[in-house]
């Protein structure tokens, strides 16, 4: 900036001691955070515009080591400090400096909160998500000293967000929030978990609307509109950065209460998504019970169910087959809509039936025999490939 590099030159010849525009490191930015702290000093920061922020009312400076620094601005997350040498500097000189440049620096919008301490929040918020987590408190409340907690109330909707790939790195959390403030068309609550994870909290009506009718609603049109709201979610975020993404959703719940246990819950769900249904990316509590069951049994007992219901290993790693029976089963059992969503004739269809009949005995247009391969076909996959 021309009028800070001009303020320099200026203070430089009239008190005679050499001055310098430092960019600090991160640790150095850190440095300042602290021991502005400790000192009494502004915390100083960056706005949304990129400026730097600070409260009029305290220091403008930082000693660090035998220097003196008098925050500027910030460029590209950047921080740019005034440096002089503490011996050089009297308190006089040194609090006029600070004051011209309290003059010149750009002034932070005091409507956007500060951007250093939301950060620093957020992360003390993740690490106390994460203790509740391994510790297994599942129902720990938030504790009133983590100020998000003031931003958690009412119910609110769940989402984990977690990514593979590695164009991971270009991912970063001011990014990911703007998209999500454009997508949910409002705020949400971002927080970062383990490398590549992170959790979103949403207002219930953000995700599926106030609603005149509101006291009509049911469990049941509440998953309907989660579940097309964060299928949506997830195309546009994977549009985005082009990675290997996996989403999932929960219900309505009261975050004050039940948080780890929550991410807990999506936690499991993308596990067991991506271990039963590889080839999806978007995966529902709801629509894994099944799935969870047969996680839960131990795997001697699973191989022992394979075992005497007879090996059908050929027949699930036929790909083909495979997709025919997940989608039949997709379907409840339809052979018309199947038949439309393979985009095969219907014929074609129950020779496949046919076919698998032909090789396993069970015909998967019987109830009971559908339930058997349903339950086989599930069995085979998380045992046999351990």
């Amino acid at each position: 900036m021309v009028e800070m590099e001009t303020l320099r030159n200026k203070l430089e010849q009239i008190i005679g001691t050499p001055l310098r525009i430092k960019q600090l490191t991160k640790q150095q930015s850190e440095s300042v955070y602290n021991r502005a702290e400790l000192q009494d000093s502004p915390k100083f920061s960056v706005n949304s515009d990129g400026h730097a922020g600070h409260d009029h009312t305290l220091s403008d400076s930082v000693v660090v080591d035998d220097m003196i620094w008098y925050p500027l601005y910030s460029k590209n997350g950047q921080i740019y400090v005034l440096e002089a040498p503490v011996r050089e500097m009297s308190t006089e000189v040194s609090r006029l400096i600070g004051l011209l440049v309290s003059q010149v620096r750009p002034k932070a919008d005091k409507s956007v909160p500060v951007q250093g301490d939301e950060e620093r929040e957020i992360q003390r918020f993740s690490a106390w998500i994460m203790e509740q987590l391994d510790q297994e408190r599942g129902d720990s409340e938030i504790p009133d000293d983590l100020e998000l907690k003031r931003r958690l109330t009412g119910e609110m909707i769940p989402f984990l967000l977690t990514c593979e790939s590695v164009h991971t790195v270009d991912v970063n959390r001011s990014q990911l929030k703007k998209l999500l403030k454009s997508y949910f068309d409002g705020e949400v609550v971002l927080v970062p978990l383990r490398s590549h994870e992170w959790l979103i909290l949403a207002k219930k009506e953000l995700v599926i609307g106030a609603g005149e009718d509101k006291e009509e609603e049911n469990s049941e049109s509440e998953t309907d509109m989660s579940s097309a709201f964060c299928q949506g979610l997830y195309e546009l975020t994977a549009n985005e950065w082009g990675g290997t993404f996996h989403l999932s959703v929960g219900p309505s719940f009261s975050p004050v209460k039940w948080l780890p246990s929550m991410v807990s819950l999506l936690r499991e769900t993308i596990f067991l998504g991506r271990t039963f249904h590889v080839t999806e990316h978007v995966h529902f509590p709801w629509e894994l019970l099944l799935e969870r069951l047969i996680y839960s049994i131990p795997v001697d007992q699973r191989r022992l169910f394979l075992e005497q219901a007879g090996d059908h290993g050929v027949l699930f790693s036929d790909n083909e087959t495979l997709s025919t029976l997940e989608t039949f089963f997709q379907l409840d059992c339809n052979v018309s809509e199947t038949a439309k969503r393979l985009y095969i004739h219907r014929n074609t269809l129950l020779y496949r039936l046919d076919k698998i009949k032909q090789e396993t005995g069970l015909d998967v247009r019987s109830f009971g025999d559908a339930v058997l391969v349903k339950l086989t076909m599930l069995l085979y996959k998380v045992t046999k490939r351990k």
